[in-house]
């Protein structure tokens, strides 16, 4: 294979896997209100999917519930 497809080939990968390994915001930038939780608007810049970190679907994440979905 040649030095260039092998380039290529790796900037592909890369380039698809780049939304993955992004680090996700930290609970504190999230928290625009400061008020220890985080509402759907304030968690929709993390890409979670809300619903599903919700696990006592109250409709807002505390601390906990955001860190489990992260990992």
């Amino acid at each position: 294979m040649s030095k260039l497809a092998i380039v290529l080939s790796s900037a592909f990968v890369l380039a698809l896997a780049g939304p993955a390994l992004a680090e996700k915001p930290s609970f504190e930038e999230l928290d625009q209100n400061k008020d220890g939780s985080l509402s759907q608007a304030e968690a929709s810049k993390s890409g979670l999917d809300f619903a599903k970190a919700d696990t006592n679907r109250d409709g807002r994440l505390d601390r906990k519930e955001y860190e489990a979905a992260l990992s």
